[in-house]
């Protein structure tokens, strides 16, 4: 079960996240997001480790040390798809993928020629 106040946090990145009030960048990492705060950053990665998919969530203070996480993998089903869920909107968010697929049908919808 995901602690109480990660469930809060997770709720609160998404709204933000999906009102588009979220600047979400990416890491070193392949799969993995961060979003600075004021008083800290949120780290959030979905991997495979041992064939078994995992996703997590880390606090980190604003001193730039890891305060605490949480992760959870595929047989914790429920826990696991809600950082599955914010980690598809940090995804979404930092390739701006809502703003590329208006781009493109805004492009389809003209009379213009299209293609390179």
């Amino acid at each position: 079960m995901i602690p109480e106040n990660y469930r809060i946090l997770i709720e609160k990145l998404k709204a933000k996240t999906l009102k588009k009030e979220a600047i979400w960048s990416k890491t070193s990492r392949d799969n993995e997001y961060k979003l600075d705060l004021e008083k800290g950053a949120i780290l959030v990665d979905s991997y495979t480790s041992e064939n078994i998919r995992w996703a997590d969530l880390t606090v980190i203070n604003d001193k730039g040390d890891t305060i605490d996480r949480v992760a959870y993998s595929v047989r914790q089903q429920n826990e696991y798809d809600e950082l599955v869920e914010l980690h598809t909107l940090a995804r979404r968010a930092y390739y701006k993928i809502d703003e590329t697929f208006k781009g493109i049908f805004e492009e389809l919808d003209s009379d213009k020629t299209i293609g390179k």
